[in-house]
């Protein structure tokens, strides 16, 4: 209440309890019950339990001549009640628009605003007061945002004449309304001044639409067009259209332009330029209060959507939508995948299996994995759907359109149908197994908000909990509405879960090719038909497990350190930063102690499961899954974790093998896991390769317990760790491991690293190192890369070490391709693929000689002296002399071969490069290269040529070489497939055109099938005489 002193100090003049909004508004103290009206008594002390005097007079307050506002704590807990402020519709429009344009980083937004246009004025239109700027910077951005919470709802709404002026920007013609036509060709008041820097100094705008460029334009308005037929003429001599009639705010129905404009910007070339493609516009239109058929048919004339909304929350849709509607295409990364017969051990299972995925310019991408069946009759092989008909077309190697793909029918190439993602779609999602690592040291525990709380994840709060899942997570049911979302329950508009499930549940299938498990005979399976599982990773942050006799997922996994991959996939925002899963090929530890083809737990056999998540993160993740219905945590790695600070980005798909020393307390050798260090987000960056901060090196790590074994990193020599101060890049790539001299146990390794080099570690001896790290040793074995920015060449694959005979005598030829798989559509730089030979074939056992040593010796007999091998120590063969020369040439090539460490081929075509590791079958060395089309297709300049896959068949030893086009596709490694004939086939990804590897004129690869002639030799007998004396 507010008290103020009359002459003769009474306060009857105001107000006496101010205790509501009423007393405020109204005037009105006597309308709230409880406590009777009246006025303070002094000091704070109650009579008869009032603490309020009945008249002035009994008052003992003096006010003096100043006067006060008092409000009771009701009425304060009122007034300040943020849920209760009644706000304007352009407060609202601007809180909604500047939280789209920080939930869409990868989007560059522009500005145009209305014009007063006041009725009687010149000031028609509307101008552009920020234009838009490619690749925005943070600042950029947050000026755009201060100029949205700038803008004033004064004067008309010129919808078409604005609309107008934004079609001559997007074209870069002149001004027309965009500097008001005031005379001083500024706005007055507290308009917004134009962006002067949209246009060019001759008047003109300047168009931000580059080549090919479509740009989309989101209207929105609260109310009717006002004032707005000076464009109409225009229009209508633009389109040669007559406009219609529609409602005007406080006018008659009035002729309107706008779905004309709109669309003639979705249809017509903006600059009329043929050289430069066409560049048009969509429009997208929102009424906000308001419902218009103007508004509706600009939406459908322009290609775009037309949304209403009535609240701050429909209104976020709205704008959200046609976010998401302008930000699809089938593919594949991974070649298919086939199981080992567990019971022959010499034959892969005629069941292949390929993932898939479709990409689009939102984050969501769908995934599946389709089943054929590889039927060979007379030496003819061929890869079938559940109907026995060939599935996939013979000339462009797609599954073909009416394919009934095994557990589907009639889906065809579609990723959205059939395959195992149709059927976890059909499902009920509340049967779905899902587990995570929220349980006692990662045990596993159901996916569900019960689990998902604070101590899992280590957090003191609830809201530290909230803001790790997203920053629009803010409550329980938020939390709720994302684990429901991710179990596949759809969400509804209102932000409720649905009782259906999501139009498609299975995420996107990039890089993890498919492990196919057999557990053998298991109850209600036999021999000839096992237990098949299949394991895949996702990007939607899951790893799976289906069966093979239905399709079904048994179960999926979902690591809890990827909570915010459960937001971002649900909101699918428009990005070019794709977001990722689980993006690593699963790999598996198979115990089958008695080697019956069946793994049986109660016999003691073990099934263990290995996995990073390459651009996912920088964790590897270890699963028991021996019981393939009841998985179990066993580890996981990541750099907190003693001995890993080195860990980067897991790329490295880990390596099951044993090595020298390290044995259970029986004496039996333990599996350990070999890997890569990692990759380096510094290495996204184009330019020169520089050195990273983390990936560099090697791990080796207990299968079971995930502890640290031995690495070989830049840090300090310890117990564990040899320092090579050398590594300087990341190695992204698998590493290859040997075992020289056929004990079983790994004693040599090499790997190429981000920085184009390859590397050798040799572990010789019976026993681990020890803190002097003087027995185990890695030496590079070549640098390639030239440190230029054409020679800036990359290893992301492995090694393919192959054991030849050179003058001789044995030696292994290590082959590598560089490129780089993080930008295939890169062209500066000149890529190659060598053949480096290693002469020492055992595990190095002393220490490497230095120079003055090397010197000494002649002949030289240790190869480190050659190390490291430089790109001009090796022959080159591009030219093929070896095969095509003269016989003099022949001869000259013959013996400037002999004098090298090796060859290379240079990968001709510009920005070709090596994507894959090679395979080497008989002396043949199958190359999967890449090149990226940065032409134009000459009928439409704007639509892209697809780059084209190439398989290369190139004989070891004299270079000669065949090519198959394998169609627009990234090609991967064959899979190699040993077929019940006893013959060796490639299985190729889906895309894999009819071509000829050897030359001979027969397309020998067909429908995704290349046969090799080469036949599985069948095993000898070994024998064992002895004589006694």
């Amino acid at each position: 209440m507010t008290l103020s002193n009359n002459d003769n100090g009474s306060n009857d003049r105001d107000p006496p309890h101010v205790e509501c909004r009423d007393d405020v508004i109204n005037g009105n103290p006597s309308n709230g019950p409880g406590v009777a009206d009246g006025y303070a008594r002094g000091n704070g002390v109650p009579n008869n339990a009032v603490f309020s005097a009945a008249t002035p007079g009994e008052s003992e307050v003096k006010w003096g001549n100043t006067s006060y506002t008092f409000y009771t704590a009701h009425y304060m807990d009122y007034r300040h009640d943020d849920s209760l402020v009644s706000r304007t519709r352009m407060e609202i429009a601007q809180e909604v628009v500047t939280g789209i344009i920080l939930a869409n980083p990868g989007i560059d937004f522009g500005l145009v605003e209305f014009n007063g246009n006041w009725s009687g004025t010149n000031h028609h239109g509307g101008r552009v007061i920020h234009r838009i700027i490619a690749d925005m910077t943070e600042e950029q951005r947050s000026n755009v945002i201060d100029m949205v919470n700038s803008l004033t709802s004064a004067g008309s709404t010129p919808l078409c004449e604005s609309s107008y002026e934004a079609y001559r920007y997007l074209s870069g013609q002149t001004l027309v309304y965009g500097h008001r036509m005031d005379g001083n060709r500024n706005p007055k008041g507290d308009y917004l001044p134009r962006d002067t820097l949209a246009e060019s100094p001759l008047g003109t705008y300047t168009s931000p639409a580059t080549d090919c460029a479509v740009t989309y334009v989101i209207l929105m308005t609260d109310g009717e067009p006002q004032n707005d037929t000076h464009a109409n003429n225009a229009i209508e001599s633009l389109t040669g259209k007559t406009c219609g009639i529609y409602p005007a705010a406080n006018q008659p129905n009035t002729k309107n332009c706008l779905p004309e404009l709109a669309g003639y910007m979705a249809t017509e070339d903006l600059d009329n330029d043929t050289t430069n493609g066409r560049q048009l516009a969509i429009t997208y239109t929102v009424g906000f209060a308001t419902d218009q058929d103007l508004l509706r048919d600009t939406a459908a004339a322009g290609k775009g959507e037309y949304y209403t909304a009535n609240s701050a929350d429909e209104l976020t849709a709205a704008f959200q939508g046609a976010i998401l509607s302008i930000l699809g295409q089938e593919s594949t990364l991974t070649s298919p995948a086939v199981a080992v017969d567990t019971f022959t051990r010499t034959q892969s299972r005629n069941e292949v299996f390929y993932a898939m995925f479709e990409p689009g310019e939102s984050v969501d991408w769908p995934g599946n994995i389709k089943k054929l069946r590889l039927d060979i009759v007379d030496g003819e092989a061929v890869l079938v759907d559940k109907k026995d008909n060939a599935a996939l077309d013979p000339e462009t190697g797609f599954i073909t359109v009416g394919a009934s793909t095994f557990w589907s029918d009639a889906d065809g190439p579609d990723v959205m149908k059939g395959g195992v993602g149709g059927l976890l779609a059909a499902r009920d999602p509340a049967t779905r197994l899902i587990y995570s690592n929220t349980g006692a040291d990662g045990a596993l525990e159901t996916f569900n908000s019960t689990n998902m709380n604070r101590e899992a994840f280590g957090l003191d709060t609830d809201e530290e909990l909230f803001a790790l899942f997203g920053p629009d997570i803010e409550s329980q049911t938020d939390l709720d509405r994302e684990l429901a979302s991710g179990r596949g329950f759809a969400i509804d508009d209102d932000g409720t879960v649905s009782a259906d499930a999501r139009n498609w549940i299975l995420g996107d299938i990039l890089h993890s090719q498919p492990l196919v498990l057999s557990y053998g005979a298991r109850t209600g399976f036999t021999a000839e038909d096992p237990d098949l599982r299949i394991i895949v990773g996702t990007n939607a942050g899951f790893l799976h497990m289906f069966g093979d006799v239905d399709g079904q997922e048994d179960w999926a996994f979902f690591p809890k350190e990827l909570a915010p991959v459960l937001n971002q996939r649900r909101l699918d925002a428009i990005s070019l930063e794709h977001v990722y899963g689980i993006d690593t090929s699963p790999v598996a530890y198979v115990q089958d102690l008695n080697n019956d083809g069946t793994i049986v737990t109660g016999d003691g056999d073990k099934v263990w499961l290995y996995f990073g998540l390459r651009r996912g993160g920088d964790a590897m993740y270890a699963l028991d899954i021996s019981d393939p219905d009841n998985p179990a945590f066993m580890w996981k790695i990541d750099p907190a974790r003693s001995g890993f600070a080195e860990l980067g980005l897991t790329w490295s798909a880990p390596v099951v093998t044993r090595i020298p020393g390290y044995r259970d307390a029986g004496g039996k050798p333990k599996p350990v896991l070999v890997f890569g260090a990692g990759y380096d987000l510094t290495k996204d960056l184009t330019g020169v390769a520089t050195p990273d901060g983390v990936g560099r090196g090697l791990f080796i790590v207990d299968a079971e317990t995930g502890e640290l074994v031995w690495s070989v990193t830049p840090a300090a020599n310890s117990l564990k760790n040899l320092q090579e101060t050398g590594l300087q890049h990341a190695v992204p790539g698998n590493v290859t491991v040997l075992d020289s001299n056929g004990d079983t146990l790994a004693d040599r390794m090499y790997f190429g690293d981000a920085g184009g080099n390859v590397w050798r570690v040799d572990l010789p001896g019976n026993a681990l190192p020890d803190a002097s790290q003087d027995d185990w040793q890695i030496n590079k074995l070549a640098q390639l890369n030239g440190g230029t920015e054409a020679t800036d060449r990359r290893f992301f694959n492995a090694p393919d070490v192959v054991r030849i005979r050179f003058n001789g005598k044995p030696v292994d030829a290590v082959l590598i391709g560089s490129g780089d798989r993080t930008n295939p559509n890169a062209t500066d730089v000149d890529n190659r693929f060598y053949m480096l030979r290693d002469e020492r074939t055992a595990p190095y056992d002393s220490s490497a000689p230095d120079a003055s040593d090397c010197a000494d010796m002649d002949p030289v007999t240790d190869f480190r002296c050659f190390m490291p091998v430089l790109d001009e120590d090796l022959y080159d063969i591009t030219a093929n002399l070896l095969s095509t020369g003269t016989d003099e040439e022949k001869a000259v090539a013959v013996e400037a071969l002999q004098a090298a460490n090796g060859w290379r081929i240079d990968l001709q075509h510009e920005g070709e490069k090596s994507l894959a590791k090679s395979l080497t079958l008989n002396g043949k060395v199958y190359i999967a290269s890449f090149t990226p089309n940065t032409g134009l297709n000459p009928e439409d300049v704007c639509e892209p040529l697809a780059g084209l896959g190439r398989l290369y068949v190139v004989d070891l030893f004299s270079g000669n070489r065949n090519v198959i086009q394998l169609g627009p596709i990234i090609p991967d490694t064959p899979s190699v497939h040993f077929g019940e004939d006893d013959q060796i086939r490639l299985l190729l990804p889906p895309g894999t055109p009819a071509g000829d590897p050897d030359g001979d004129g027969d397309n020998d690869c067909i429908g995704g099938v290349c046969s090799t002639d080469e036949f599985f030799r069948p095993p000898y007998g070994t024998y064992w005489f002895q004589e006694e004396y």
